[in-house]
């Protein structure tokens, strides 16, 4: 079994500098590349940590966190980040004890033995595993996509509107060659991989239009690799024809497809106008600097807490559907 020391070694750091990012010691002065290489090594070395769960007051209501994703995907997508960051907040302020769980590599979750009053599902899961924490506690909150069959309280966010509103803004710009650049959530448990909102409504919408091609449509992973790899691998393909514009699901995505139309020869917007999601604050600091919608993702963390908190206190009974704002931020990047 891999231990703090064999990471430590492997990702060139001290065993106290992995043990204090694995736990998420926010204090910690390191960058984030440093920060991804302890997760990666990690990962690749498919170490387990052991449950650090501390004793609480048995009069603290103790709220379990549960990522679909792994700490590495997080730091790759910030979306995510925020959301948690967001959740983290409004406990703090309640004086909550939040209880993080990530999913391991073989998808399960390691509650321990400490005693939850509730949940926040922070991504997608199957009947199964929404079964499993509903036996576990029958307070439960789901942030960022409803599990047909049901009934929580789910706060999410319109993509299908988001889309619609990016390409409407794109089209009265006098666009008529968009493409997208997207990527495909793992369900945990699930080899089936669901096809994201926008790229589904990004087809539908433009369809409708006439103004749809098929290879103008490329997806992979949330990350600033898979970014300039589709961008690549979009220009390639469409040599005679480049898009005008393009759609990007993520900021994350968005950059590393600028930095391959930079090695191109291409530039933004002025050949190629980019749009993007999410308004991470790295996007203003791009060059040029990004077009991107704004989600409020710290709003949905809060909210998450907020509704669990009451349904645990029993003063909300009732189910029901937030959904979340977006605003399109229009820099210079389109």
């Amino acid at each position: 079994m891999a231990t703090i020391r064999d990471i430590a070694k492997l990702a060139e750091v001290s065993p106290s500098t992995v043990s204090r990012v694995l736990n998420h010691d926010e204090t910690i002065n390191v960058s984030l590349e440093t920060r991804k290489r302890i997760f990666e090594v990690a990962e690749n070395l498919s170490y387990q940590k052991t449950p650090r769960h501390p004793k609480v007051p048995s009069d603290t209501t103790t709220i379990g966190l549960i990522h679909w994703y792994s700490e590495l995907q997080e730091i790759n997508d910030p979306y995510f980040l925020s959301i948690r960051m967001g959740i983290e907040m409004e406990c703090k302020l309640n004086n909550i004890n939040l209880l993080k769980i990530y999913r391991e590599e073989d998808t399960t979750w390691q509650l321990g033995e400490q005693k939850v009053d509730g949940f926040i599902l922070l991504g997608q899961f199957d009947k199964n595993q929404i079964e499993y924490f509903k036996n576990q506690s029958e307070n439960i909150v789901l942030i960022h996509t409803a599990t047909p069959g049901f009934d929580f309280i789910t706060i999410q966010v319109d993509f299908v509107l988001l889309t619609r509103n990016v390409l409407d803004y794109l089209i009265n710009k006098g666009h008529q060659h968009i493409a997208y650049i997207g990527g495909r959530e793992h369900i945990v448990g699930s080899t089936q991989l669901p096809i994201d909102p926008r790229e589904e409504e990004f087809i539908n919408y433009l369809s409708k239009l006439n103004l749809y091609k098929e290879s103008y449509v490329r997806v992979g992973n949330y990350d600033f690799k898979d970014g300039y790899e589709l961008m690549h691998s979009l220009i390639k393909e469409n040599k005679t024809q480049i898009p005008s514009a393009v759609f990007i699901a993520s900021d994350t995505l968005a950059i590393g497809a600028m930095r391959a139309l930079n090695e191109l020869g291409l530039s933004v917007p002025d050949d190629i106008a980019i749009i993007s999601c999410n308004d991470i604050p790295t996007s203003q600091y791009t060059s040029p600097p990004l077009s991107t919608v704004k989600i409020h993702t710290e709003d949905m963390g809060q909210y998450g807490v907020k509704f669990l908190l009451e349904q645990i206190k029993g003063t909300l009974k009732e189910n029901f559907k937030v959904i979340v704002p977006h605003e399109l931020i229009i820099r210079e990047s389109c």
